[in-house]
């Protein structure tokens, strides 16, 4: 199931204070990017068998500690490092890992950051973990990242008990589903055109209003499912339905 691509514009990141910024990441080929936030975080979050020979690492502020935990070398290390490990930081093999360090008082998360650097020499796609946990207010404002903009890369964010796909524009997904697999449409940004197949309650043609529960735990029937977009930002949760 397709849709025609997106033909909205991209705009730049905001301009943010930078220290030690370390231009050579971006002189380098980038298939996915692995983003490993500072929130609620276990190691069998990640997919490791998707983890691609070329794929980058990036650790946000405390997102550093996930990313060790998982056994995975760090290419990059964004934020104001406020509430990772001092420890960490100082170990001998980070000492080369390119940071981009922020000072405490900004006007955008480290996370929105992140995602802006990445946008600025966009990998094919971005992969967020450690969104989730903490403080709700916390939470909240990274799950609405995928609003933010347009971004040009696709994303997908991963928790404890959820798999999300982000659809923007003129979008469209297919999933491997379990049959009876709880997923859920969450419209970030109005979404109109929504259409599936694949699901016990289908929708056609539908618009999806922000804060509206029309898309709350659908039901997967079958090994496959697929949503597509007309407009708007829509969040494709598959629950885990451990």
């Amino acid at each position: 199931m397709s849709c025609p691509e997106s033909d909205g514009s991209v705009s730049g990141a905001p301009e943010l204070p930078v220290s030690g910024r370390n231009t050579a990441f971006s002189d380098e080929r980038r298939v996915r990017a692995w983003v490993f936030a500072g929130g609620e975080f276990s190691t069998d979050h990640v997919p490791f068998d998707e983890v691609g020979e070329h794929d980058q690492f990036i650790c946000v502020d405390r997102g550093v500690e996930h990313c060790l935990a998982a056994g995975l070398e760090p290419t990059l290390l964004i934020g104001d490092f406020d509430s990772a490990d001092k420890g960490v930081l100082a170990l001998e093999h980070m000492s080369d890992t390119p940071r981009y360090e922020y000072p405490a008082k900004k006007a955008a998360s480290d996370l929105e950051i992140a995602l802006q650097v990445l946008a600025d020499d966009p990998p094919d796609s971005v992969v967020i973990l450690g969104v989730s946990g903490g403080r709700t207010d916390h939470m909240l404002f990274n799950w609405c990242l995928p609003a933010l903009r347009s971004w040009p890369f696709t994303m997908l964010l991963i928790d404890g008990t959820t798999r999300c796909h982000v659809l923007q524009g003129k979008d469209s997904c297919t999933l491997t589903v379990m049959d009876g697999q709880t997923l859920s449409l969450l419209a970030l940004v109005r979404a109109t055109g929504v259409a599936t197949t694949g699901l016990h309650y289908p929708l056609q043609g539908a618009t999806l209003e922000v804060g509206s529960t029309l898309g709350l735990s659908n039901v997967a029937e079958g090994g496959q499912a697929s949503v597509c977009l007309g407009s708007g930002t829509l969040l494709v949760l598959v629950n885990s339905d451990q």
